[in-house]
C-alpha cells in the first residue's frame, strides 16, 4: 500500500481574511453579510489550488463568532463542497475553535446535517456534528490507523450499517478515499504529510 498521500494544502487564517475584508482589525466574526464575504474569500482562495486540497480553516484570531457567521463560514462552506456538484475536491479541518465558538458551530452543523473535523490546540482531531456511534467508531478506526485498505475495513466492520456509516463519512469529506479507491486515509494522516 502506498503511504504517500497526493493532496495539495491550503491554510486559511480567518482573522486575516476578516481583516482584509473589513477596514477595522476586529476579531469579531458577526453578521451574515460579513460571514458571506469571508466565505467568498475562502472559496476564491480554494479555486486557485489544484485538487484534491486539504484546507485548514484557522479561527485562532477570532474572539467572537455568532450563529449567522458560523452558518456562512462553516456550514455553508462545507455543504458546498459536500454536494455532488461541488466545484472541486476539497477537505477541511477547522482549527483554533474557542469554547465560545462551539455552540454556534455545533448548531449549524446539526441544522445542515453536516460533519466536520476540528483540530484542538494539542493537535488531536475530533469529529463534530450529528455523528452516530457507528460513524464515530469507524472514523476513529481510520484516524488511528492513518491509512486503511478496503480489506481491513471490510474485515473489521462487517455489518450492513457499517458500510452505510463509512459511505456517509466519505460523502461528508471527513475521510479521504484515495483515487484508486483501494484505501481510505484519515485527515489526521494527511495533516502529518503536510506538516
Amino acid at each position: 500500500m502506498n503511504s504517500e498521500i497526493r493532496m495539495n494544502y491550503l491554510s486559511i487564517d480567518v482573522g486575516m481574511v476578516l481583516h482584509g475584508s473589513n477596514s477595522s482589525p476586529s476579531p469579531y466574526l458577526v453578521t451574515r453579510t460579513t460571514g458571506r464575504d469571508v466565505r467568498g474569500v475562502i472559496e476564491e482562495k480554494l479555486s486557485k489550488v489544484k485538487t484534491p486540497v486539504l484546507s485548514r480553516i484557522d479561527f485562532t484570531a477570532i474572539e467572537v463568532m455568532d450563529f449567522s457567521c458560523a452558518d456562512e463560514v462553516v456550514a455553508r462552506l462545507l455543504v458546498r463542497f459536500i454536494d455532488i456538484s461541488r466545484p472541486q475536491e476539497a477537505f477541511f479541518i477547522l482549527s483554533g475553535l474557542l469554547p465560545n465558538h462551539q455552540d454556534p458551530v455545533a448548531e449549524v452543523l446539526e441544522r445542515q446535517g453536516t460533519l466536520a473535523v476540528a483540530q484542538g490546540n494539542g493537535g488531536s482531531l475530533e469529529l463534530l456534528g450529528n455523528v452516530s456511534s457507528k460513524e464515530e467508531k469507524i472514523w476513529q478506526f481510520i484516524e488511528t490507523k492513518g491509512i486503511v485498505t478496503i480489506e481491513e475495513i471490510n474485515s473489521v466492520f462487517v455489518e450492513k450499517n457499517d458500510q452505510i456509516a463509512l459511505r456517509r463519512l466519505i460523502a461528508q469529506r471527513v475521510v479521504f478515499q484515495e483515487t484508486a479507491g483501494n484505501s481510505y486515509c484519515s485527515l489526521g494522516r494527511a495533516i502529518e504529510d503536510w506538516e
